[in-house]
């Protein structure tokens, strides 16, 4: 497998620059093996495992945070089932820098002003979350932090207007940190794994460029001048994405990340997190 650890743009407007802090995780398991250049074993590990516990915290409408982590700075990940397939991720990070987090999520409901149409009534409920996810913020001035990541076509205008003019409504006691989304497989991806005999991420590995379009939220936090946090370097090299990584199914389905790759993403988040402060 190639593991060169740069990459190239993908088009968006990049957010002002900072330091990316160095591989720290050790090993070759999951994320670990592009950081630290491992070889690439033939056997996949296939965990069913779920993801990182949570416990339901005080509503508001249709907004259940589920909380993690223990400790004074509080943060929320927001956003839609991509949002809550990096929980595991996130629930390491806070173990580490004892932290605490709110998951607030809704599946095919990313928080941008226009969603893409969806049968009723889930349209009007996930339109009334987003609503509310501003004002369960406001009521809760001790998270202040929000991390939002999500599926650009799950938006209905590509247009990073859209991103912006939900990010608008988010109250001034948080601070934005915007994730750059996963990167995507093709449909037969996953098939190529299963029928795979050796090497199932590189003799499956989908092109960069087809695998990391555009992100329009990367775009808008540009323009808002807002932090991204981009963990492609742990999913692809300079030309590949990889559907197995360090011997860890990572994906269950094209673009969902599995927990137990997930939380080998924790550690090289951890960093991230700490860059930030």
């Amino acid at each position: 497998m190639a593991l060169a650890l740069a990459f190239a743009g993908c088009g968006e407007q990049p957010a002002p620059p900072r330091a990316t802090p160095a591989p720290t995780a050790e090993g070759c398991a999951g994320a670990a093996a592009l950081a630290n250049g491992c070889p690439e074993p033939d056997t996949v590990e296939r965990s069913g495992a779920r993801g990182a516990p949570c416990e339901r915290a005080q509503p508001l409408g249709l907004v259940e945070p589920c909380a993690f982590g223990r400790g004074d700075e509080t943060f929320a990940l927001v956003g839609d089932s991509h949002a809550n397939a990096l929980r595991s991720a996130f629930a390491v990070a806070a173990e580490r820098l004892g932290r605490r987090g709110y998951a607030i999520t809704r599946n095919g409901c990313p928080f941008v002003a226009d969603g893409r149409p969806l049968p009723e009534p889930a349209f009007s409920e996930c339109a009334t979350w987003k609503q509310q996810v501003p004002q369960w913020l406001a009521a809760h001035p001790e998270v202040r932090t929000v991390f939002i990541i999500g599926l650009p076509r799950n938006a209905a205008s590509q247009d990073p207007a859209n991103w912006l003019a939900a990010w608008d409504r988010l109250p001034p006691t948080v601070k934005l940190v915007v994730l750059r989304d996963t990167p995507e497989l093709r449909e037969d991806t996953l098939a190529c794994v299963n029928a795979a005999t050796e090497k199932p991420g590189s003799s499956c590995a989908v092109p960069r460029d087809t695998a990391l379009a555009p992100d329009p939220a990367v775009a808008a936090a540009g323009q808002r001048q807002a932090p991204v946090i981009d963990l492609s370097r742990y999913f692809c090299d300079q030309h590949r994405c990889f559907p197995v990584i360090g011997g860890v199914l990572a994906y269950h389905d094209l673009t969902h990340v599995t927990p137990t790759f997930a939380a080998t993403l924790g550690p090289f988040l951890t960093d991230e997190l700490q860059a930030l402060d």
